[in-house]
């Protein structure tokens, strides 16, 4: 049986899904096929967990999760993308008991603009419906998962600082094939391997709600996973460039909201910058 012996871990809205689409094209690596398994971060005695309320966990067992990387081959490298791992409260301790060798990514977006890119997303789901500044507020969801320094202190507790890698998104942005040689030097493959990097995880607003609400629907239905392998590429690749014709730059962000979450995170990025020994002095503007 083989397991993942890496994990990208987070963050939400921070270009995992890109880095799995990178990734999953490298002859070393064996990516696994159902994005976001989520196991880890399932807890067997949370209500809503158990009952389908909110996050969906299509993962619910060990055996399941170890059945997913039944086909891997001869690869180096296997590996996961579950973005909500990184704040769990269960995850850090579930993933060393069972793999306590794993290598961990977690790529980061400065906070204010991800908090913001994650209200746009619920709002393209129809789960979000108030106004964002009553939806960014402390306490919430998208606001508390961009407090990385207080969710890595979890990781680095567990793991040894040679087995967790760190990038930003920006970098990611600015020079995507400099940040995906940095991750195969710390994954140990080859770093000569080039992969298609034309396609972006793209997010926005909706020009046609109705059009982007059932294109958010087929993208969430169970039967998805399945049915995938048997849509041919040209009609996938129609549907992602119709769903991308149909977003559009979301409004600026308030001056009064993005001045209040500047302020939230202030602190926090103080803590990271420590942590990374890394300057993040342009989160603050």
């Amino acid at each position: 049986m083989r397991l993942p012996n890496f994990i990208v871990g987070g963050a939400l809205k921070a270009g995992t899904t890109s880095l799995n689409y990178y990734l999953k094209q490298h002859p070393d690596v064996y990516m696994c096929p159902l994005k976001e398994p989520r196991y880890f971060a399932y807890e067997i005695d949370n209500p809503d967990h158990v009952q389908g309320r909110g996050l969906y966990f299509p993962i619910k067992t060990w055996e399941q999760y170890t059945t997913l990387f039944a086909e891997a081959g001869e690869q180096s490298v296997i590996g996961e993308v579950s973005p909500h791992y990184m704040i769990s409260p269960i995850a850090p301790q579930g993933i060393h008991d069972r793999l306590p060798n794993v290598k961990l990514l977690f790529s980061l977006r400065q906070p204010v603009k991800r908090a913001y890119s994650v209200y746009w997303h619920q709002v393209r789901l129809g789960d979000e419906n108030r106004p964002v500044e009553e939806a960014l507020v402390e306490g919430e969801y998208a606001l508390t998962h961009g407090l990385y320094a207080h969710w890595l202190r979890n990781w680095y507790a567990l793991f040894a600082p040679e087995q967790i890698k760190v990038i930003l998104f920006d970098d990611l942005l600015r020079d995507p094939l400099g940040a995906y040689v940095d991750v195969c030097h710390f994954l140990e493959i080859d770093d000569t391997f080039v992969p298609d990097m034309t396609v972006r995880n793209k997010g926005g607003a909706m020009k046609n709600e109705r059009l982007g609400r059932l294109y958010e629907r087929l993208k969430k239905h169970p039967l998805r996973q399945k049915l995938d392998p048997l849509v041919p590429q040209g009609v996938r690749s129609a549907l992602v460039k119709t769903h991308d014709q149909n977003l559009q730059e979301p409004p600026p962000m308030p001056p009064a909201l993005q001045q209040r979450l500047n302020a939230f995170y202030c602190e926090d990025i103080a803590e990271l910058e420590q942590m990374l020994q890394r300057d993040l002095s342009a989160w603050r503007s």
